[in-house]
């Protein structure tokens, strides 16, 4: 059977030949639903448009590499860019770094579809997301080598991962040996809508050190909803009015320790005298503000990625695996040792 064209496309989807170039080079002239039935129609057909014709019809001979990956603008994403965009331009090459920003999980795989059907990349990274073996057979058989960073894919050749559930012990041993036994954890939520295991990851790693040093596991401590400083704010404030409030809190990232940390100040209480809080990530802002952190070498992360891709598109055949340097404790100013003792301000509630 030969392979489907842009007609047959065209004919499946009921609609005009110009309809489907415009969805395959991303015009803005096309309404969302006809978008989706062109969509529909190159999956059903496997539809694949090669380079060359992507070429020829856009005039542009540059070759690309996309980073596809949620909440572009959240300071640990763009930290992972900007290390992509160093690997980029520490190389001898023509390749240009092209974005894809996936707002809503129903998207993800219609994004990947698109990516495949029109040749639009030659290698892809995606930060955080998932790739399930359909999704795997889709890039292979499009041609399209990718590297995932994150949780997705830990131990393969082709991810740079991390060990979420190490640096939750860490976060948590550290608070313990400064003597806290009253340790609250402020996460995302366990189910949640892109389906990230981050935050049960590093929970577990959190009763790992609890276990370990022999204190009781307190329900109340543990506090859970959609990721963001504000949410962090108010579930920092329902752990202030328990009768036994936390002596210390790990938030899962350091977004959410601001969130923390806002909270209890406005509450007449003091970091650390009164709490202690410890983040992950080691974003810009930490470093600012004097977080106690677990680092988890975030731009490294997209550098190594990017070099790694890069690898795969210039000799398949020799891939050196890359490995992110081990999570690093990072102690600042958030943190300290246990007196035993509340101070006047927080005892005047």
């Amino acid at each position: 059977m030969s392979n489907p064209t842009v007609y047959d496309v065209a004919r499946m989807a009921g609609v005009g030949v110009g309809t489907v170039s415009r969805v395959l080079n991303n015009s803005t002239r096309v309404s969302p639903e006809t978008q989706e039935k062109v969509l529909d129609a190159i999956r059903v057909l496997g539809f694949r448009r090669s380079k060359a014709a992507r070429q020829l019809s856009t005039g542009i001979q540059h070759r690309n590499i996309g980073a596809i990956m949620p909440f572009i603008t959240h300071p640990s994403f763009v930290e992972r860019l900007r290390g992509m965009q160093l690997a980029l331009n520490h190389q001898d090459n023509d390749f240009n770094l092209v974005l894809y920003n996936v707002s809503e999980p129903d998207r993800y795989h219609e994004q990947l579809l698109a990516i495949a059907a029109q040749a639009a990349v030659d290698g892809l990274l995606i930060a955080t997301l998932n790739v399930s073996d359909e999704q795997r057979d889709l890039l292979t058989q499009a041609g399209i080598p990718f590297v995932t960073l994150g949780d997705a894919g830990t131990g393969a050749l082709n991810c740079i991962s991390l060990d979420n559930v190490h640096g939750g012990y860490l976060a948590t041993q550290h608070l313990l040996e400064l003597g806290h036994r009253r340790i609250a954890y402020i996460g995302d939520e366990f189910t949640n809508v892109y389906g990230f295991p981050t935050s049960e990851l590093r929970y577990t790693g959190y009763l790992s050190a609890l276990k370990e040093y022999d204190v009781p596991y307190t329900a109340e401590y543990v506090c859970l909803g959609a990721h963001g400083e504000e949410t962090a704010y108010r579930l920092t404030e329902q752990l202030l009015t328990l009768p036994e409030p936390p002596t210390a809190i790990f938030a899962m990232s350091d977004i959410q320790a601001v969130g923390c940390i806002q909270a209890i100040q406005f509450h007449g209480q003091r970091v650390p005298e009164d709490l202690s809080v410890i983040g992950f990530d080691d974003v810009q802002l930490s470093r600012y503000i004097g977080l106690t952190t677990v680092r988890q070498h975030l731009e490294q992360s997209g550098y190594l990625g990017m070099q790694l891709l890069l690898d795969l598109l210039v000799n398949p055949d020799s891939i050196v695996p890359r490995e992110l340097p081990p999570l690093e404790l990072i102690v600042r100013d958030t943190t300290r040792r246990y007196s035993g003792q509340i101070s006047s301000s927080r005892a005047s509630g």
